[in-house]
């Protein structure tokens, strides 16, 4: 019959309602669309025959809709309609839309396939049997979702009427045949087309019988239980399939195709959820609905020919929750034709900083409808918001994989995971939406993830929130922001969908052991492409303008060179190379200051025995004090390899014993397979105990045991011990004792891998034209260190947050001050703050303890400030100016609820006059100037005896000169004068103690006077500069004949004391305060004096301050030596010194090697303590 307009509106209506969705769930992850990519917009069966009928009106009235679930549903009188319309124009799209339905099907994530056979020649007009039993070890339902039959016969249109009816049975009895009993119908649809052995019965049908049976939303938990479709764990169920023609009152051209079988009831085909069964065919008349079943022919056994598609639901889920997605699972390719609108929501490319992932929340800005509603009703289920894109920022170049997670219970924030490490656990608490390779734009510009990469789309129901994972997998790729406000706000919108801050994941894999490296608060930078069902759209149309928390006014310019991602994966460690003895062994401390992996090490050896050595290397958690002797202590063999000699290296017959130092560093290198990489945590304390088969491996002597002796942002490297056997731990085996010297400095390179963010160029304040030539740029590092006072309900998280934005307002005040020195540097020499990172750091780091005022507490806060400028000025000299900024940083630094004290290190400087004779009558000229500062900046940071931490000498600079007579004799004389070098001497030096660094470059020129003298003429002479004298071949080589007279500081004048004279008239009291203020006067200068005498004296001067042709030996600490082994110990101490004859070497007593080994045990013991507080 056809439908009038009333009918058709009425018609609408009910499609609509029978499609109503439950949304009792807040959110859920929605499947991808069941057709991939090249098939996107490949349109339904039903909508296939719709609108083909549709373009063949009858007495001018469209046909509204072919599809006809049941009786129940429809009426019986849509197959009249359908017949009565025009076959040759729906035949070939028919045709295409069954092949991409079974091609959707078979690729569909969602649908389990048995597949049978489809070479069967048995004919049945009344239907076939079959049965699924559900064998699921995992107690999960199944569903059939979809049928494949071999039908035979035609029709014109193709279409056919099939049903489905199930029974449960007993495969432990025995089947009766012809048994109509139980059946009842799961399936009754005309929405399927003809396709010979591949007519499909697609999953519309399913949905929309389910759709039609609980039309008024009104079936309960235990109907769904019965539902006919089901099959529960353990048990099987009888299908009987039936396929008529569409008015049933023609005859029916159709028959089902079987096989014939082996044995009745014989399972056929199986997987790892359900069997398959052998079945019967059916003749004569049907097994259910009707009167004449018991006619019925039945032929078996016969194998059903075809495929069952099917799902898996756990029992705590419902058939309306499992229908609600298979729906969105069937909606078109596209989003876009959902009714609605589509929108996107970007939060802007402006970043800061970067890394691996982050996690954040995006929530709904609808609010839920009034009324208490759960959602079931139209207008809930049409204001959903469903996210089907997403672009980041990925301001590289490069190629980088990328994954997207959503919460695996489609609701509710990230945060709410607790502990911390919920959210790090992906494998449990996330699932995958989105996967595949995202090609970076570069610099203020989205990275759109590719279509075929976003594998579920995530709807947001109103008022409600989505947790959200992003990362990437190869590099710190992916940029955002800090944020100045809470973690958890909203900081970005556009009416419609909200975005939060979150945090940063510093690494890739998460472990989701509570040790993942975080960052907070955080700012996603990035873009939301998300699809407005048509309620939010009317109500509420996206704002093109987003809201975005305050971010930077000016473009943010990439700080890095690289092509290939943005911070260095492995980073290293020198100690020292310029070794001065060695042996078998050496034994070590470290401590990491960040999260790390030590990944390699290279060793210093002088292949003076051997042309090639085994190297074994252990490692313990824990100090090697106490150890050296017990393998049992040391669990982790990282090293076990051998090294040769590397070609080509030098040759002591006939390059001379000094081997130089570049050979030194690369002589020993562990290649990297060689090396089980070691992950340490911060704070810990590790050892490692490295030995060579040859005495060959070199060190240094040190001053005292747990000392700092290499040290710099993520790693410390202690002084420890040399060992004088090999292999470690023989005494176990040849029963004998090892012996051990210390202290002592190991002389190698420590290889690691570390995480941290990634900082970006923060705004500034000074605007600058590029050159239209990139200009060479340098990085300088400082840090300042402070002791932080503050209340105890402060977290560790607030105090470095509030340190570092403190010190970041004091650094860009003192960069647009006119007055400081940092300005002139940002107008002549472009500098910029590119990163300022705070961490916490241990008593160790400072050197001595902070006492807080009760109830307060005191945190070591070590800020790291990265700049970036052009090289038209030194690394050395920018270090210098932001040192020297150190007090004004802590008078400025006025943080709320923080009392500071600084205490890193300090910038120092002295004014020294260096005379050398010898000299051409003559001043130097500019190029003999930069070459005489070099030369004096190299000799004294190798004079001054410090670690990594204490003092280093940054630059050396002329300030003036004077010519004045030579007493020197020659044949050059004549020409030959004194030039008195006004020098001012730059460095570093963190206390304490505190030092007179005047003092300590004036003695470190005048002790080495000859070593100077010979660094100075031994190198190649400065090239000429136009206008220098040295052009005139008598002035050249400035240095030729040059000695070094002596050093002297210039001391500046102090102000002037003025004391008060004594009135003669005073009463005999205020003279007796006299002579008291002058015994304290007195009292003081002794104590000045004393002081004086305690620090200069020889040994402790030696220990600070020591030239290189010092005694080394007499600073030996013996350890694990008793009284009887005396003989061993000094013979093994001359082998390690290198001293052959007797006569030749002094040895320390034994008082003086206990002295130092009680020293070195104190200093570890302090050290640990420290690290503790």
């Amino acid at each position: 019959m056809l439908y009038s307009s009333n009918a058709r509106a009425l018609a609408l209506v009910g499609l609509l309602l029978a499609l109503t969705i439950d949304s009792s769930i807040s959110a859920k992850i929605i499947p991808r669309p069941l057709a991939p990519a090249a098939s996107i917009n490949t349109p339904r069966l039903v909508d296939v025959a719709r609108d083909a009928l549709d373009n063949n009106e009858v007495d001018g009235t469209d046909i509204l809709s072919v599809s006809s679930s049941s009786s129940s549903w429809m009426g019986e009188d849509d197959g009249e309609a359908i017949i009565g319309g025009t076959a040759a124009a729906v035949a070939k799209p028919l045709e295409a839309a069954t092949t991409d339905q079974k091609r959707q099907l078979q690729q569909s994530p969602n649908h389990f396939e048995l597949q049978t056979t489809y070479d069967g020649s048995i004919q049945s007009t009344h239907g076939v049997e079959f049965t699924i039993e559900n064998k699921n070890t995992d107690n999960q339902y199944a569903i059939v979702s979809a049928l494949g039959l071999n039908v035979a016969g035609s029709a014109s249109p193709p279409l056919c009427r099939i049903k489905v009816y199930t029974k449960p049975i007993d495969l432990t009895s025995a089947k009766t045949a012809n048994d109509s009993t139980g059946y009842q119908l799961a399936l009754d649809t005309t929405d399927v087309m003809l396709d010979g052995a591949e007519t499909l019965i697609p999953t519309e049908a399913f949905l929309q019988y389910y759709r039609s049976k609980d039309s008024e939303r009104r079936l309960q938990a235990d109907d769904e239980k019965d539902y006919p479709l089901l099959i529960p764990p353990k048990e099987a169920v009888s299908f009987y399939v039936v396929v008529l023609p569409i008015d049933d009152s023609e005859p029916n051209p159709f028959s089902l195709i079987s096989s014939p079988g082996s044995v009745e009831s014989a399972l056929y085909k199986a997987d790892a959820n359900v069997n398959l069964y052998e079945g019967s065919a059916i003749s004569n008349a049907y097994l259910a609905d009707d009167p004449n079943a018991a006619a019925a022919e039945v032929t078996t056994p016969t194998v059903f020919n075809g495929a069952v598609y099917y799902d898996l639901l756990d029992t705590s889920s419902t058939l309306r929750d499992y229908y609600d997605d298979l729906e969105y699972s069937l909606l078109p390719g596209d989003i876009h034709d959902m009714p609605g609108c589509d929108a996107s929501v970007s939060t802007g490319y402006i970043d800061t900083i970067g890394s691996f992932g982050l996690m954040f929340d995006v929530a709904s800005a609808v609010p839920p409808i009034d009324g208490g509603s759960d959602g079931d009703d139209i207008a809930s289920k049409y204001q959903d918001l469903e996210i089907f894109g997403l672009d980041v920022y990925i301001r590289n170049l490069v190629n980088t994989s990328i994954e997207v997670y959503a919460r695996t219970d489609g609701e509710g924030s990230y945060m709410s995971y607790a502990p911390i490490e919920g959210q790090t656990k992906i494998v449990d608490n996330w699932e995958l939406v989105a996967k595949g390779i995202v090609a970076g734009q570069g610099p203020g510009v989205g990275s759109p993830i590719p279509q075929e990469a976003w594998l579920k789309n995530v709807v947001v129901k109103p008022g409600h929130v989505v947790g959200f994972y992003v990362t990437v997998l190869d590099g710190p790729d992916l940029r955002y922001r800090n944020s100045t406000i809470p973690e958890g706000s909203i900081y970005a919108t556009d009416g419609i969908l909200n975005v939060g801050v979150g945090r940063s994941w510093g690494e890739y894999p998460l472990r989701g052991d509570g040790s993942d490296v975080s960052f907070h608060p955080r700012e996603f930078s990035g873009t939301f492409h998300y699809h407005a069902h048509e309620g939010v759209c009317k109500s509420q149309p996206p704002s093109v303008a987003p809201t975005v928390s305050p971010a930077p006014t000016t473009d943010v310019a990439n700080a890095y060179n690289g092509e290939e991602g943005m911070c260095p994966s492995e980073n290293a460690l020198a100690t020292t190379f310029q070794d001065g003895t060695g042996s078998y062994c050496v034994l070590f401390d470290v401590s990491p200051k960040v999260d790390l992996t030590v990944t390699g090490m290279d060793l210093n050896v002088d292949w003076n025995t051997a042309d090639e050595a085994q190297v074994a290397v252990y490692a313990k958690n824990g100090s090697w004090f106490g150890f050296q002797n017990d393998l049992q202590a040391w669990p982790y063999t990282i090293v076990n390899t051998t090294l040769s000699k590397p070609v080509g290296f030098h040759d002591r017959k006939t390059e001379g014993p000094v081997i130089p130092l570049e050979e030194k560093m690369t002589s020993a290198i562990i290649p990297k397979k060689a090396f089980k990489p070691m992950p340490m945590k911060e704070g810990e304390t590790w050892a490692f105990y490295a030995c060579t088969s040859s005495a060959d491996l070199r060190y240094s002597i040190g001053s005292s045991i747990g000392k700092t002796c290499a040290s710099n942002s993520e790693l410390r490297v202690y002084e420890g011990a040399g060992g004088a056997d090999f292999p470690q731990f023989g005494q176990e085996v040849k029963g004998i004792d090892y012996t051990f010297y210390a202290p002592r400095v190991p002389s190698l390179n420590l290889r690691y891998d570390y995480v941290a963010e990634c900082p970006s160029e923060p705004p500034s304040s000074f605007d600058f034209t590029p050159s239209p030539t990139p200009l060479p740029t340098l990085t300088t590092a400082v840090t300042y260190t402070f002791y932080a006072e503050h209340s105890a309900d402060k977290s560790m998280a607030d105090v470095t947050y509030d340190m570092e934005y403190g010190v970041r307002g004091v650094l860009d005040s003192f960069m647009k001050d006119t007055s400081n020195p940092l300005y002139v540097h940002v107008v002549k020499d472009r500098l910029v703050v590119t990163a300022v990172v705070a961490k916490i750091v241990s008593a160790m780091d400072v050197g001595y303890l902070c006492i807080p005022e009760a109830p307060k507490t005191c945190t070591a806060v070590s800020i790291l400030v990265e700049v970036v400028h052009l090289d038209t000025v030194s690394s050395d000299e920018i270090l210098y100016d932001l040192l020297n900024q150190s007090d004004d940083v802590q008078k400025e630094l006025t943080v709320e609820g923080y009392e500071v004290e600084y205490v890193g290190s300090r910038a120092v400087e002295t004014d020294s006059e260096v005379t050398l004779s010898g000299v051409p009558d003559r001043e130097m000229g500019g190029s003999e100037q930069e070459y005489f500062a070099q030369v004096a900046k190299d000799f004294l940071n190798n004079q001054v005896v410090s670690d990594n931490d204490s003092l280093q000498i940054l630059a050396v600079t002329v300030n003036g000169q004077e010519i004045t007579a030579d007493s020197a004799v020659g044949v050059r004389r004549r020409l030959q004068r004194a030039n008195r070098i006004n020098v001012s001497v730059k460095g570093q030096y963190k206390p304490p103690p505190k030092i007179d660094f005047g003092e300590v470059v004036e003695e470190s020129i005048n002790r080495d006077r000859e070593l100077l003298k010979k660094e100075l003429t031994s190198r190649p002479p400065p090239a000429s500069v136009e206008g220098d004298l040295s052009e005139v071949p008598e002035f050249a080589d400035y240095f030729a004949d040059a000695d070094v007279v002596g050093a002297r500081e210039l001391k500046k004048p102090e102000p002037a004391t003025v004391f008060a004279t004594m009135n003669i008239d005073q009463e005999s009291d205020d003279g007796l305060k006299n002579i008291l203020n002058y015994a304290a006067f007195g009292i003081a200068g002794l104590i000045f004096l004393l002081t004086g005498v305690f620090f200069l004296r020889p040994r402790r001067f030696k220990a600070m301050f020591r030239s290189k042709s010092g005694d080394y030996h007499m600073d030996t600490q013996a350890v694990d030596v008793e009284e009887d082994q005396m003989a061993a110990l000094k013979a093994q101490s001359r082998r390690d010194m290198g001293y052959h004859d007797d006569e030749d070497y002094i040895y320390t007593n034994h008082a003086s090697m206990n002295s130092g080994y009680d020293q070195g045990r104190s200093s570890i013991n302090q050290g640990r303590s420290s690290i503790n507080q």
